[in-house]
């Protein structure tokens, strides 16, 4: 039986969490969003990172004797809620952090593990930038290559849609292997810090939405990696310790839509209590109410659908990873739902700049493409059901 009351210990976090959001994110969103469109790699609020990791949160994912909580996916789940509710690309930015820096601590060697934990630990803007496969994608999909020199590595290629492209000192990089090379699977994961000799930050990608999540290009050429820079069965689409890491921690995902979805149904009681018209608040003309209704439900349900999928991944004994699958899906076509009846609620206003959200409608499509199409996860699903019992 899965109980979704928090632990004191949660709903404190979720109480500093969403306290930081409204003090120190929401008020400077806007503003920052409307930069990014004049400079899509300048409006990084650093300074709000340094006060984020001074809190703690920083390290929350590492093991304790790093200064950390060992933070589970609920938990994630709950404190990413929070955040991207107050602003969505930020809150994508540390998650990559979260994400990457919990991928090292349990897949990595002892050696990775005391070579980059604590620099993670002790530098507040250190972040993490993503250059993995997604959980579904194809190896084929990869236009990074891995030959084997000596017993290392030498990568050339290029690689698209990097998370946290221009803002990270350390990235975790998928490979396709070329050639023989003896007792290797298709891809290698490689730990790459931002001086490697051979690496080079590439265009970074003008988005409509998540502005200050920059996403660029990384350019490899002859860049050479130890074979100690490698991560232990790494590699692999599904059988890898790092597919396998990636499949528990997947309800986070979900978390983005539930997140960015409150935050518009949030502002659209808001505005429906405040706007008049016919001699009363719109909040009381019934198809307001029907369609807040509406927007309600599918919030609630998706953030069950989530903690669902999250305490079954803590729980590790019996997870089924359709329930990942399942929780990503439903949430993330949730939220641009959820935003665009907020931008109706709205009226005129939604379509407007001045008003929240157009932003929180452009944040939430982010949502539709978590490292693959939604079709292709719909087909994983499918094949995942068809010698179960639904």
């Amino acid at each position: 039986m899965v109980d979704f009351i928090l632990t004191e210990e949660q709903a404190a976090l979720k109480e500093l969490c969403r306290n930081f959001g409204e003090q120190q994110l929401q008020p400077i969103a806007d503003e920052l969003d409307k930069k990014a469109g004049e400079d899509p790699e300048g409006p990084f609020p650093w300074g709000v990172l340094k006060e984020f990791s001074s809190l703690g949160l920083k390290n929350l994912p590492l093991p304790e004797k790093w200064g950390g909580a060992d933070m589970g996916v609920l938990t994630h789940c709950v404190l990413l809620e929070e955040f991207m509710a107050a602003e969505a690309g930020f809150a994508a930015a540390v998650h990559q952090s979260w994400k990457l820096a919990g991928l090292i601590a349990e897949c990595g060697t002892e050696e990775q593990v005391s070579k980059y934990i604590p620099i993670f630990s002790q530098d507040d803007t250190f972040l993490m930038g993503d250059g993995t496969l997604g959980p579904i994608s194809s190896p084929e999909d990869l236009r990074l290559a891995a030959t084997r020199e000596g017993s290392g590595w030498v990568i050339d290629g290029n690689k698209r849609f990097v998370a946290c492209g221009p803002l990270a000192k350390l990235f975790i990089v998928d490979a396709k292997v070329t050639g023989a090379a003896g007792g290797m699977g298709e891809t290698i994961t490689c730990i790459v810090p931002k001086e490697t000799s051979g690496v080079r930050p590439g265009e970074v990608h003008d988005k409509m939405g998540t502005r200050l999540f920059l996403e660029s290009e990384l350019d490899f050429e002859k860049c050479r990696i130890p074979g100690e820079e490698v991560l232990s069965d790494g590699g692999g689409n599904g059988s890898g310790a790092k597919s396998r890491y990636f499949a528990k921690i997947a309800p986070t995902l979900g978390a983005f839509g539930v997140g960015i979805a409150r935050a518009a149904l949030e502002k659209s009681i808001e505005h429906t209590l405040e706007r008049v018209q016919g001699g009363k608040p719109i909040f009381e003309h019934d198809v307001v109410s029907f369609r807040l209704a509406e927007m309600k439900v599918d919030v609630d349900v998706a953030r069950d659908l989530v903690w669902r999928a999250a305490c079954h991944s803590d729980d590790q004994r019996d997870y089924d990873p359709r329930l990942g699958l399942t929780s990503v899906l439903f949430a993330s076509q949730m939220a641009p739902r959820v935003c665009d009846m907020a931008i109706q609620l709205f009226g005129g206003y939604g379509f407007m700049r001045d008003y929240p959200v157009q932003k929180y409608w452009r944040d939430a499509l982010m949502c539709l493409f978590h490292g693959e199409t939604h079709d292709t996860a719909r087909l994983k699903l499918g094949r995942l059901m068809e010698t179960e019992h639904i």
